[in-house]
């Protein structure tokens, strides 16, 4: 997966988290305009199976409370039962509670949205997966809709990747995961579920996409200053797991 765009969510003048958007390179060849980002992300099929968003804390809060706020975000997005919801928020509630029940500063989590669902992972450890139709989707538009908590991560996205240099890029790497598709040597593909290639998304138009092998290391997307609208505020620095490749 690539790295999309990064920003932050805020509650009121308050720093909740910051985010970073992963996904696959027919999302990066989509991410000219607000719209077509969040119907290509949001929209899982054989050549866009996943969209992931990391998230690290800025702002402590328990279990129940961070818990409860991303399952608020999702219910009116999600088309089916709203008890549905539940199961996703008792993952991250697991997922806090077995580091002490306390998402502090510094905690990340990791939403993998597809078709099946969505599989939470807190500080780099799998909780499981809410296998519910429609979840993943519902979760994308949470960032990605026109009522995104994160605006400052929409805008990242199609900045990053609208310009001429960053949209050749985004065809190139289209075209070469089509050609890694159907080459048929299963050796040579790349499991998107497990590995993440990342791209500095204040270069993304002059950096070279490498590929991920090394089990859980992390690494950083610099401290930047994002500006929308009248404010202007640092991004932190955010933290990514990079999960062991499959072969």
């Amino acid at each position: 997966l690539y790295l999309v765009g990064a920003g932050v969510r805020k509650k009121s003048v308050i720093k909740v988290y910051a985010v970073a958007m992963y996904s696959t390179p027919n999302v990066l060849a989509s991410a000219a305009s607000s719209t077509t980002l969040r119907d290509a992300a949001r929209i899982f099929n054989s050549t866009s199976s996943m969209t992931t968003f990391v998230l690290e804390m800025v702002y402590s809060a328990g279990a129940e409370k961070i818990a409860g706020a991303i399952a608020e975000s999702v219910k009116p997005r999600y088309s089916g039962d709203p008890s549905d919801i539940g199961r996703l928020e008792s993952l991250i509630i697991e997922g806090v509670n077995a580091i002490g029940g306390q998402a502090t500063k510094g905690t990340t989590f990791r939403f993998n949205c597809s078709e099946e669902g969505v599989t939470v992972s807190v500080n780099g450890a799998e909780q499981g997966m809410a296998a519910l139709n429609g979840l993943g989707s519902a979760f994308v538009d949470v960032f990605m809709d026109g009522n995104t908590v994160s605006p400052t991560l929409v805008d990242s996205c199609v900045s990053t990747w609208s310009s001429d240099d960053a949209k050749l890029m985004a065809t190139t790497l289209v075209g070469l995961n089509e050609k890694i598709r159907h080459s048929g040597n299963d050796e040579k593909i790349i499991d998107t579920s497990e590995d993440e290639v990342v791209i500095d998304s204040n270069t993304a138009a002059n950096a070279t996409a490498t590929e991920v092998d090394e089990p859980n290391e992390a690494t950083t997307i610099p401290s930047k200053e994002y500006d929308h609208g009248d404010e202007k505020h640092e991004m932190p620095r955010l933290k990514t797991l990079r999960p062991k490749q499959k072969h």
